[in-house]
């Protein structure tokens, strides 16, 4: 029984783990969507730090859906 306890001890330092390394290593932004016009929609990137970009593989966004680019 301490052999299971001890194994899911791991996974979940493993899981921790592999999270912070990969928020580490991965670019973060949003993607932001205006439905508003029927015809055609607009897309608008958003990246948090650029200069975090130029040596990264990935690049993780958070999608908006509800974004009102019309006015800006």
């Amino acid at each position: 029984m301490d052999h299971y306890i001890w194994f899911l001890i791991g996974i979940a330092i493993g899981s921790i783990v592999s999270n912070i390394i990969f928020y580490i290593r991965t670019g973060s932004g949003t993607l932001r969507i205006d439905h508003s016009n029927p015809d055609k929609d607009l897309y608008r990137f958003e990246i948090d730090d650029l200069d975090k970009l130029d040596g990264q593989k990935k690049v993780l966004l958070k999608i908006d859906h509800n974004a009102n680019l019309s006015q800006q």
